[in-house]
Protein backbone atom coordinates (compact mmCIF):
# COMPACT_ATOMS: atom_id res chain seq x y z
CA UNK A 1 0.00 0.00 0.00
CA UNK A 2 1.48 2.92 -1.30
CA UNK A 3 1.76 6.32 0.92
CA UNK A 4 0.58 9.32 -0.99
CA UNK A 5 2.08 12.55 0.24
CA UNK A 6 0.37 15.95 -0.01
CA UNK A 7 1.02 18.86 0.75
CA UNK A 8 -1.11 22.01 0.86
CA UNK A 9 0.25 23.63 -2.41
CA UNK A 10 -0.44 20.59 -4.58
CA UNK A 11 -4.32 20.52 -2.47
CA UNK A 12 -4.88 24.57 -3.85
CA UNK A 13 -3.59 23.97 -7.12
CA UNK A 14 -4.97 20.90 -8.21
CA UNK A 15 -8.52 20.68 -6.15
CA UNK A 16 -11.29 23.23 -7.00
CA UNK A 17 -12.14 22.93 -3.72
CA UNK A 18 -7.89 23.73 -2.07
CA UNK A 19 -8.41 26.19 -0.08
CA UNK A 20 -11.16 24.35 1.92
CA UNK A 21 -9.11 21.21 1.45
CA UNK A 22 -5.71 22.98 3.03
CA UNK A 23 -7.79 24.36 6.27
CA UNK A 24 -8.85 20.85 6.63
CA UNK A 25 -5.20 19.85 6.57
CA UNK A 26 -4.01 22.40 8.53
CA UNK A 27 -6.86 20.79 11.27
CA UNK A 28 -5.86 17.45 11.39
CA UNK A 29 -4.01 16.80 14.40
CA UNK A 30 -0.08 17.50 15.18
CA UNK A 31 0.78 13.14 14.87
CA UNK A 32 -1.22 13.17 11.14
CA UNK A 33 2.11 12.67 9.17
CA UNK A 34 2.30 11.33 5.68
CA UNK A 35 6.41 11.71 4.83
CA UNK A 36 8.67 9.86 6.16
CA UNK A 37 11.96 11.01 7.35
CA UNK A 38 15.18 9.13 5.30
CA UNK A 39 16.30 6.15 6.91
CA UNK A 40 19.87 6.83 8.49
CA UNK A 41 22.27 4.17 10.24
CA UNK A 42 22.38 4.69 14.33
CA UNK A 43 26.17 5.32 15.30
CA UNK A 44 28.40 5.49 15.16
CA UNK A 45 29.78 3.26 17.56
CA UNK A 46 31.80 5.61 20.54
CA UNK A 47 32.88 2.81 22.79
CA UNK A 48 32.56 -0.78 23.42
CA UNK A 49 33.02 -2.74 26.70
CA UNK A 50 36.32 -3.80 27.04
CA UNK A 51 35.60 -7.09 29.27
CA UNK A 52 32.98 -9.72 27.20
CA UNK A 53 29.99 -10.78 28.75
CA UNK A 54 27.69 -13.65 28.62
CA UNK A 55 24.64 -11.88 27.50
CA UNK A 56 23.32 -8.70 28.30
CA UNK A 57 19.50 -8.79 28.43
CA UNK A 58 19.37 -5.02 29.81
CA UNK A 59 21.67 -1.87 30.43
CA UNK A 60 20.22 0.79 32.86
CA UNK A 61 22.43 4.03 33.55
CA UNK A 62 23.79 5.36 36.59
CA UNK A 63 25.03 9.05 37.00
CA UNK A 64 27.95 10.47 35.79
CA UNK A 65 27.55 7.93 32.24
CA UNK A 66 28.31 5.17 34.65
CA UNK A 67 25.89 1.50 33.18
CA UNK A 68 24.64 -1.50 34.89
CA UNK A 69 24.37 -4.79 32.68
CA UNK A 70 22.55 -7.72 33.23
CA UNK A 71 24.93 -10.43 32.07
CA UNK A 72 21.75 -13.58 32.37
CA UNK A 73 23.97 -16.17 31.15
CA UNK A 74 26.79 -15.52 33.83
CA UNK A 75 24.06 -14.68 36.19
CA UNK A 76 25.50 -11.38 37.14
CA UNK A 77 24.67 -7.81 37.01
CA UNK A 78 28.40 -5.71 36.70
CA UNK A 79 28.68 -1.93 36.15
CA UNK A 80 30.98 -0.10 33.17
CA UNK A 81 32.26 3.53 33.67
CA UNK A 82 31.16 6.04 30.95
CA UNK A 83 33.83 4.72 28.29
CA UNK A 84 32.91 0.94 29.19
CA UNK A 85 37.07 0.50 29.52
CA UNK A 86 36.34 -0.41 33.77
CA UNK A 87 33.89 -3.15 35.18
CA UNK A 88 33.00 -4.37 38.36
CA UNK A 89 30.45 -6.75 39.72
CA UNK A 90 27.88 -5.77 41.84
CA UNK A 91 26.08 -8.86 42.00
CA UNK A 92 27.19 -12.91 40.78
CA UNK A 93 26.64 -15.90 42.44
CA UNK A 94 29.55 -16.05 44.35
CA UNK A 95 30.51 -14.86 48.10
CA UNK A 96 32.06 -11.60 47.27
CA UNK A 97 28.60 -10.25 46.99
CA UNK A 98 26.99 -12.88 48.85
CA UNK A 99 25.42 -14.93 46.35
CA UNK A 100 23.41 -11.83 45.60
CA UNK A 101 22.62 -13.16 41.97
CA UNK A 102 20.25 -16.60 42.63
CA UNK A 103 20.13 -19.44 40.18
CA UNK A 104 17.80 -18.29 37.33
CA UNK A 105 18.60 -15.32 35.28
CA UNK A 106 17.11 -12.21 36.87
CA UNK A 107 15.70 -8.42 35.93
CA UNK A 108 16.88 -5.43 36.14
CA UNK A 109 14.93 -2.04 35.55
CA UNK A 110 15.47 1.59 36.52
CA UNK A 111 14.44 2.81 39.79
CA UNK A 112 13.73 6.36 41.41
CA UNK A 113 16.67 8.47 42.52
CA UNK A 114 18.99 7.18 39.81
CA UNK A 115 19.10 3.89 41.38
CA UNK A 116 17.94 0.22 39.80
CA UNK A 117 16.27 -2.79 41.39
CA UNK A 118 17.69 -6.25 40.40
CA UNK A 119 15.09 -8.75 40.25
CA UNK A 120 15.73 -12.10 41.52
CA UNK A 121 13.34 -15.28 40.46
CA UNK A 122 14.82 -17.73 42.68
CA UNK A 123 14.26 -15.85 46.23
CA UNK A 124 11.23 -13.79 45.15
CA UNK A 125 13.09 -10.73 46.21
CA UNK A 126 13.89 -6.55 44.52
CA UNK A 127 17.43 -5.81 46.01
CA UNK A 128 18.05 -2.32 45.05
CA UNK A 129 21.37 -0.86 43.68
CA UNK A 130 22.07 2.60 44.70
CA UNK A 131 23.74 5.32 42.63
CA UNK A 132 27.54 3.91 43.99
CA UNK A 133 26.68 0.39 42.75
CA UNK A 134 25.79 -0.84 46.01
CA UNK A 135 23.84 -3.72 46.81
CA UNK A 136 21.34 -2.39 49.54
CA UNK A 137 17.93 -3.09 50.86
CA UNK A 138 16.06 -6.23 49.38
CA UNK A 139 12.56 -6.23 49.31
CA UNK A 140 10.01 -9.05 48.41
CA UNK A 141 8.63 -8.57 45.23
CA UNK A 142 4.45 -7.13 45.49
CA UNK A 143 3.26 -10.05 43.34
CA UNK A 144 5.09 -13.39 43.35
CA UNK A 145 2.77 -15.06 40.49
CA UNK A 146 4.38 -12.07 38.31
CA UNK A 147 7.89 -12.48 38.81
CA UNK A 148 8.43 -13.68 34.93
CA UNK A 149 6.69 -10.46 34.02
CA UNK A 150 8.77 -7.98 36.90
CA UNK A 151 12.00 -9.85 35.39
CA UNK A 152 11.04 -8.04 31.96
CA UNK A 153 9.71 -11.91 30.20
CA UNK A 154 6.85 -9.43 28.84
CA UNK A 155 8.01 -5.78 27.64
CA UNK A 156 10.54 -4.25 30.29
CA UNK A 157 8.89 -2.88 33.07
CA UNK A 158 9.57 0.29 35.09
CA UNK A 159 8.37 3.19 37.39
CA UNK A 160 6.54 6.09 36.60
CA UNK A 161 6.82 9.43 37.56
CA UNK A 162 4.72 9.08 41.44
CA UNK A 163 7.03 5.81 42.14
CA UNK A 164 4.29 3.39 40.75
CA UNK A 165 5.34 0.18 39.01
CA UNK A 166 4.13 -0.64 35.84
CA UNK A 167 4.57 -3.83 34.24
CA UNK A 168 2.36 -6.09 31.75
CA UNK A 169 0.67 -8.45 33.50
CA UNK A 170 0.42 -12.46 32.63
CA UNK A 171 -2.96 -13.35 31.88
CA UNK A 172 -4.87 -15.83 33.10
CA UNK A 173 -6.64 -18.89 30.77
CA UNK A 174 -10.69 -19.09 31.07
CA UNK A 175 -12.27 -21.90 32.33
CA UNK A 176 -12.80 -24.41 29.61
CA UNK A 177 -16.52 -23.88 27.66
CA UNK A 178 -19.34 -26.47 29.15
CA UNK A 179 -19.46 -28.63 25.91
CA UNK A 180 -15.68 -29.00 25.71
CA UNK A 181 -14.81 -32.48 25.43
CA UNK A 182 -11.77 -33.72 27.56
CA UNK A 183 -8.52 -33.66 26.45
CA UNK A 184 -6.55 -36.55 28.78
CA UNK A 185 -8.79 -38.22 31.09
CA UNK A 186 -10.84 -35.80 32.85
CA UNK A 187 -8.57 -33.12 31.90
CA UNK A 188 -10.46 -30.32 29.81
CA UNK A 189 -8.25 -27.77 28.42
CA UNK A 190 -9.01 -24.37 29.47
CA UNK A 191 -9.37 -21.31 26.93
CA UNK A 192 -6.39 -19.85 26.41
CA UNK A 193 -6.58 -15.46 26.25
CA UNK A 194 -6.07 -13.13 23.79
CA UNK A 195 -5.69 -10.12 25.39
CA UNK A 196 -3.14 -9.09 28.23
CA UNK A 197 -3.54 -6.03 30.81
CA UNK A 198 -1.36 -3.47 31.81
CA UNK A 199 -0.73 -2.94 35.67
CA UNK A 200 -0.06 -0.07 36.89
CA UNK A 201 1.18 -0.95 40.65
CA UNK A 202 1.38 1.66 43.91
CA UNK A 203 4.09 0.79 45.63
CA UNK A 204 4.90 3.86 47.49
CA UNK A 205 3.61 5.21 50.41
CA UNK A 206 4.00 8.68 52.37
CA UNK A 207 7.50 7.35 54.30
CA UNK A 208 8.82 5.87 50.35
CA UNK A 209 8.51 2.13 51.48
CA UNK A 210 7.54 -0.17 48.84
CA UNK A 211 4.02 -1.17 51.33
CA UNK A 212 0.98 -0.33 49.83
CA UNK A 213 -0.58 -2.87 46.95
CA UNK A 214 -3.41 -0.70 45.08
CA UNK A 215 -3.40 -1.26 41.53
CA UNK A 216 -5.07 -0.52 38.45
CA UNK A 217 -5.39 -2.02 34.68
CA UNK A 218 -3.81 0.68 32.29
CA UNK A 219 -4.75 -0.95 29.17
CA UNK A 220 -5.75 -4.20 27.51
CA UNK A 221 -2.87 -5.44 24.53
CA UNK A 222 -3.84 -7.61 21.66
CA UNK A 223 -1.80 -11.45 22.30
CA UNK A 224 -0.97 -14.15 20.00
CA UNK A 225 -2.71 -16.77 21.23
CA UNK A 226 -1.31 -19.94 21.09
CA UNK A 227 -2.07 -22.99 19.54
CA UNK A 228 -1.81 -25.87 22.10
CA UNK A 229 -2.81 -29.08 22.13
CA UNK A 230 -3.24 -31.99 23.62
CA UNK A 231 -3.54 -35.46 23.09
CA UNK A 232 -3.04 -38.99 24.47
CA UNK A 233 -1.44 -41.44 22.65
CA UNK A 234 -2.63 -45.71 22.72
CA UNK A 235 0.41 -46.48 25.04
CA UNK A 236 -0.86 -43.72 27.49
CA UNK A 237 2.11 -41.21 26.89
CA UNK A 238 0.46 -37.50 26.77
CA UNK A 239 2.02 -35.36 23.88
CA UNK A 240 1.86 -31.26 24.33
CA UNK A 241 2.09 -30.11 20.47
CA UNK A 242 2.45 -25.78 20.07
CA UNK A 243 1.71 -24.06 16.54
CA UNK A 244 3.46 -20.59 15.73
CA UNK A 245 2.35 -18.16 14.34
CA UNK A 246 5.52 -16.04 12.68
CA UNK A 247 4.04 -12.87 11.95
CA UNK A 248 0.71 -12.37 14.25
CA UNK A 249 -1.01 -8.99 14.68
CA UNK A 250 -0.48 -7.93 17.82
CA UNK A 251 -0.16 -4.81 20.14
CA UNK A 252 2.90 -3.77 22.10
CA UNK A 253 3.38 -0.79 25.02
CA UNK A 254 6.63 0.71 26.38
CA UNK A 255 6.86 3.34 29.08
CA UNK A 256 8.18 6.53 28.41
CA UNK A 257 10.41 8.91 30.45
CA UNK A 258 7.36 10.53 31.37
CA UNK A 259 4.86 7.66 32.93
CA UNK A 260 3.00 7.31 30.00
CA UNK A 261 1.94 4.13 28.98
CA UNK A 262 2.43 4.08 25.20
CA UNK A 263 0.17 1.51 23.45
CA UNK A 264 1.19 0.33 19.77
CA UNK A 265 -2.07 -1.21 18.09
CA UNK A 266 -1.37 -3.80 15.53
CA UNK A 267 -4.19 -3.81 13.23
CA UNK A 268 -3.65 -0.17 11.85
CA UNK A 269 -0.37 1.09 13.50
CA UNK A 270 -1.22 4.02 15.53
CA UNK A 271 -0.18 4.76 19.20
CA UNK A 272 -2.45 4.93 22.17
CA UNK A 273 -1.21 6.68 25.10
CA UNK A 274 -2.16 6.46 28.68
CA UNK A 275 -0.99 9.39 30.77
CA UNK A 276 -0.74 8.85 34.65
CA UNK A 277 -3.02 11.42 35.48
CA UNK A 278 -5.75 9.07 34.02
CA UNK A 279 -5.80 10.71 30.86
CA UNK A 280 -5.59 8.99 27.22
CA UNK A 281 -5.13 10.30 23.92
CA UNK A 282 -4.85 8.52 20.19
CA UNK A 283 -2.75 9.25 17.54
CA UNK A 284 -3.89 9.12 13.85
CA UNK A 285 -2.43 6.08 11.89
CA UNK A 286 1.18 5.91 11.51
CA UNK A 287 2.46 6.04 7.98
CA UNK A 288 4.04 2.37 6.64
CA UNK A 289 4.90 0.99 3.43
CA UNK A 290 2.39 -1.95 3.78
CA UNK A 291 3.42 -5.13 1.94
CA UNK A 292 1.14 -7.19 0.10
CA UNK A 293 1.83 -11.24 1.02
CA UNK A 294 1.14 -13.42 -2.13
CA UNK A 295 0.75 -17.13 -1.83
CA UNK A 296 4.81 -17.51 -2.79
CA UNK A 297 5.72 -14.87 -0.26
CA UNK A 298 3.94 -16.57 2.50
CA UNK A 299 5.36 -19.45 1.48
CA UNK A 300 9.03 -18.46 1.23
CA UNK A 301 8.17 -16.74 5.10
CA UNK A 302 7.01 -20.16 6.13
CA UNK A 303 9.93 -22.43 5.16
CA UNK A 304 12.52 -19.92 5.92
CA UNK A 305 11.35 -19.44 9.14
CA UNK A 306 10.90 -23.29 9.99
CA UNK A 307 14.93 -23.35 8.54
CA UNK A 308 15.55 -20.46 11.47
CA UNK A 309 14.10 -22.03 13.59
CA UNK A 310 15.36 -25.33 13.38
CA UNK A 311 19.06 -24.23 13.70
CA UNK A 312 17.98 -22.55 17.08
CA UNK A 313 16.75 -25.39 17.94
CA UNK A 314 19.76 -27.47 17.10
CA UNK A 315 21.98 -24.59 18.82
CA UNK A 316 19.66 -24.83 22.19
CA UNK A 317 20.52 -28.57 22.19
CA UNK A 318 23.77 -28.02 21.99
CA UNK A 319 23.71 -25.47 25.08
CA UNK A 320 21.77 -27.79 26.78
CA UNK A 321 24.73 -30.67 26.14
CA UNK A 322 27.23 -27.91 27.46
CA UNK A 323 25.19 -27.01 30.86
CA UNK A 324 24.77 -30.54 31.69
CA UNK A 325 20.97 -31.03 31.34
CA UNK A 326 17.95 -29.32 30.49
CA UNK A 327 17.91 -28.43 34.57
CA UNK A 328 21.28 -27.08 34.56
CA UNK A 329 20.84 -25.27 31.07
CA UNK A 330 17.65 -23.42 32.46
CA UNK A 331 19.60 -22.26 36.01
CA UNK A 332 22.31 -21.33 34.00
CA UNK A 333 20.64 -18.13 33.13
CA UNK A 334 17.69 -17.08 30.20
CA UNK A 335 17.64 -20.43 29.40
CA UNK A 336 13.51 -20.16 30.24
CA UNK A 337 13.23 -18.22 26.94
CA UNK A 338 14.72 -20.88 24.80
CA UNK A 339 12.44 -23.84 25.91
CA UNK A 340 9.26 -21.74 26.60
CA UNK A 341 10.48 -20.56 22.15
CA UNK A 342 10.40 -24.18 21.84
CA UNK A 343 6.74 -24.60 23.51
CA UNK A 344 7.96 -25.84 26.75
CA UNK A 345 6.37 -23.32 28.92
CA UNK A 346 8.00 -21.23 31.14
CA UNK A 347 8.06 -17.80 31.37
CA UNK A 348 7.18 -16.72 27.61
CA UNK A 349 3.16 -18.57 28.21
CA UNK A 350 0.89 -16.03 26.82
CA UNK A 351 3.47 -13.65 25.78
CA UNK A 352 1.93 -13.26 22.41
CA UNK A 353 4.94 -12.52 20.17
CA UNK A 354 5.18 -16.24 18.74
CA UNK A 355 8.27 -18.28 19.42
CA UNK A 356 10.29 -17.33 16.71
CA UNK A 357 10.78 -13.60 17.89
CA UNK A 358 11.73 -15.25 20.89
CA UNK A 359 14.31 -17.36 20.01
CA UNK A 360 16.01 -14.88 17.25
CA UNK A 361 16.13 -12.64 20.32
CA UNK A 362 14.57 -8.68 19.86
CA UNK A 363 14.99 -8.91 15.99
CA UNK A 364 13.81 -7.50 12.95
CA UNK A 365 11.41 -9.98 12.11
CA UNK A 366 10.49 -13.01 10.02
CA UNK A 367 13.11 -13.09 7.10
CA UNK A 368 12.26 -10.77 4.38
CA UNK A 369 13.19 -11.08 0.14
CA UNK A 370 16.49 -10.29 0.10
CA UNK A 371 17.08 -9.08 3.04
CA UNK A 372 17.96 -12.10 5.42
CA UNK A 373 17.25 -12.51 9.35
CA UNK A 374 16.62 -9.63 11.42
CA UNK A 375 18.91 -8.56 13.92
CA UNK A 376 19.82 -10.14 17.30
CA UNK A 377 22.60 -11.68 19.15
CA UNK A 378 23.47 -14.64 17.06
CA UNK A 379 22.06 -18.28 17.75
CA UNK A 380 19.01 -17.65 19.87
CA UNK A 381 19.12 -15.33 23.66
CA UNK A 382 22.12 -16.38 25.08
CA UNK A 383 24.30 -17.71 21.56
CA UNK A 384 26.94 -20.31 22.70
CA UNK A 385 28.10 -23.38 21.00
CA UNK A 386 28.57 -27.09 22.32
CA UNK A 387 28.55 -30.42 21.71
CA UNK A 388 25.56 -32.73 20.87
CA UNK A 389 22.84 -34.13 23.28
CA UNK A 390 21.29 -32.98 26.36
CA UNK A 391 21.39 -35.88 28.91
CA UNK A 392 19.04 -38.01 26.51
CA UNK A 393 16.19 -34.94 26.47
CA UNK A 394 15.11 -33.36 23.22
CA UNK A 395 13.50 -30.33 22.21
CA UNK A 396 10.11 -30.87 20.72
CA UNK A 397 9.89 -29.96 16.88
CA UNK A 398 9.16 -27.26 15.26
CA UNK A 399 5.24 -26.53 13.81
CA UNK A 400 4.10 -23.79 12.28
CA UNK A 401 0.87 -22.37 10.61
CA UNK A 402 -0.17 -23.16 7.04
CA UNK A 403 1.15 -20.65 4.67
CA UNK A 404 -2.34 -19.56 3.73
CA UNK A 405 -2.98 -18.53 7.56
CA UNK A 406 -0.82 -15.92 7.52
CA UNK A 407 -1.98 -12.36 6.64
CA UNK A 408 -2.29 -10.77 3.12
CA UNK A 409 -0.20 -7.77 4.34
CA UNK A 410 3.07 -7.89 6.59
CA UNK A 411 2.32 -6.64 10.34
CA UNK A 412 4.21 -3.37 10.86
CA UNK A 413 5.91 -4.92 13.87
CA UNK A 414 5.84 -8.03 15.70
CA UNK A 415 6.41 -8.88 19.71
CA UNK A 416 8.85 -6.93 22.00
CA UNK A 417 9.25 -4.05 19.71
CA UNK A 418 8.69 -0.98 21.63
CA UNK A 419 11.02 0.89 23.78
CA UNK A 420 10.64 4.03 25.74
CA UNK A 421 14.22 6.43 25.59
CA UNK A 422 15.04 8.31 28.72
CA UNK A 423 14.12 12.02 26.56
CA UNK A 424 10.77 11.14 26.09
CA UNK A 425 10.79 9.29 22.57
CA UNK A 426 9.02 6.20 21.24
CA UNK A 427 10.89 3.25 19.65
CA UNK A 428 9.38 1.12 17.61
CA UNK A 429 11.00 -1.93 15.71
CA UNK A 430 9.51 -2.27 12.52
CA UNK A 431 9.43 -5.15 9.81
CA UNK A 432 10.99 -2.94 7.18
CA UNK A 433 13.49 -5.32 5.20
CA UNK A 434 16.44 -4.06 6.07
CA UNK A 435 18.67 -2.12 3.51
CA UNK A 436 22.34 -3.05 2.68
CA UNK A 437 23.94 -5.19 5.51
CA UNK A 438 22.43 -3.38 8.58
CA UNK A 439 19.85 -4.45 11.00
CA UNK A 440 16.53 -3.59 12.13
CA UNK A 441 15.29 -0.30 11.10
CA UNK A 442 13.77 1.33 14.17
CA UNK A 443 10.85 4.17 14.03
CA UNK A 444 11.52 7.16 16.40
CA UNK A 445 7.84 8.38 17.61
CA UNK A 446 8.25 11.97 19.51
CA UNK A 447 5.95 13.58 22.17
CA UNK A 448 3.50 15.12 19.41
CA UNK A 449 3.27 11.13 17.46
CA UNK A 450 5.38 12.33 14.77
CA UNK A 451 7.90 9.84 13.17
CA UNK A 452 11.01 11.77 13.78
CA UNK A 453 13.65 9.75 13.19
CA UNK A 454 14.26 6.43 11.03
CA UNK A 455 17.21 4.52 12.58
CA UNK A 456 18.96 1.26 11.27
CA UNK A 457 20.92 -0.36 13.84
CA UNK A 458 24.17 -1.91 12.64
CA UNK A 459 24.09 -5.73 11.68
CA UNK A 460 24.28 -7.89 14.65
CA UNK A 461 23.33 -5.55 17.47
CA UNK A 462 19.59 -5.12 19.88
CA UNK A 463 19.14 -2.28 21.63
CA UNK A 464 20.09 -3.00 25.13
CA UNK A 465 18.70 0.33 27.06
CA UNK A 466 18.96 4.20 27.20
CA UNK A 467 21.07 6.78 28.76
CA UNK A 468 19.95 10.71 28.70
CA UNK A 469 20.68 13.10 25.85
CA UNK A 470 20.28 10.75 23.17
CA UNK A 471 22.57 7.53 24.10
CA UNK A 472 21.58 4.23 23.13
CA UNK A 473 23.24 0.77 24.40
CA UNK A 474 23.70 -1.69 21.89
CA UNK A 475 24.14 -5.53 22.56
CA UNK A 476 26.24 -7.51 20.35
CA UNK A 477 27.85 -10.67 20.07
CA UNK A 478 30.66 -11.34 17.94
CA UNK A 479 31.62 -15.14 16.07
CA UNK A 480 33.45 -16.01 19.11
CA UNK A 481 30.51 -15.96 20.58
CA UNK A 482 30.99 -13.42 23.01
CA UNK A 483 28.99 -10.25 24.23
CA UNK A 484 30.14 -6.68 24.12
CA UNK A 485 28.22 -3.93 25.14
CA UNK A 486 28.06 -0.40 23.08
CA UNK A 487 27.29 2.82 23.42
CA UNK A 488 26.24 4.93 20.27
CA UNK A 489 24.32 8.24 20.12
CA UNK A 490 20.40 9.10 18.10
CA UNK A 491 22.05 12.34 17.09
Amino acid sequence: MAVVAFTRDSVMSRHPLGALAALLLAALPVGAQSRLPAIRTLGPITARSAEPLGAVSAAVPLPDGRVLVNDVLQRRVVMFDSTLAQMSVVADTTSATANAYGARGGGLIGYRGDSALFIDPASLSMITVNPKGELTTVRAVPRANEIQALSGAQGRPGFDTQGRLIYRATPRPRAARRDARPVVGNFVMPELPDSAPIVRLDMANRSGDLASRASDTVAALKINRPDVKVTQGADGRISVNTTVHPMPSLDEWALLADGTVAVIRGHDFHVDRYKPDGTATSSPKLPFDWQRLDDDAKAFIIDSTRTAMEKQREEAQRMMANAGGPMAFMQAGGGEMMMSAMGGGGMGGGMGGGAFVMMGGPGGGPPQRGGGQGGGQGGGPNGGRGGQGGNGFQLPPINLVNPNELPDYRPPFLAQAALGDLDGNLWVRTTAAPTGDGGAIYYVIDAYDTVSDRVQVPQGRIIAGFGKGGVVYLAFRDTEGRAFLETVRLR
